[in-house]
């Protein structure tokens, strides 16, 4: 696992370099690390990692909420949340 979390910008190395996208992300801070996992990474879990007291719709919309350099309204961010669930066949668990 320990890979997986180093290039998932997890962890760090505790040797060498890691180069993402040309740009040595080994001595990065959690902020800048935050953020790459934001912009650049994407990451499809083998346990759910949902927030249990949260509706799906607001599970959805959270990575939206982290992205500091999205201006997005609270309305256009539900909106393509709503999309998302619509898309993957969840419209009907937006409130679970």
């Amino acid at each position: 696992m320990t890979l997986m979390n180093i290039l998932g910008c997890l962890d760090r190395p505790t040797e060498g370099l890691y180069i993402l996208d040309g740009e040595d992300v080994s001595d990065l801070n959690k902020e800048q690390l935050a953020a790459i996992r934001n912009r650049q990474l994407g990451f499809i879990f083998q346990s759910y990692n949902l927030l249990s007291r949260t509706s799906a719709l607001k599970n959805v919309m959270l990575p939206l909420l982290y992205d500091q350099n999205n201006h997005r309204s609270n309305d256009e961010r539900e909106e393509m949340a709503r999309a998302a669930l619509v898309s993957v066949g969840l419209a009907d668990r937006v409130d679970h």
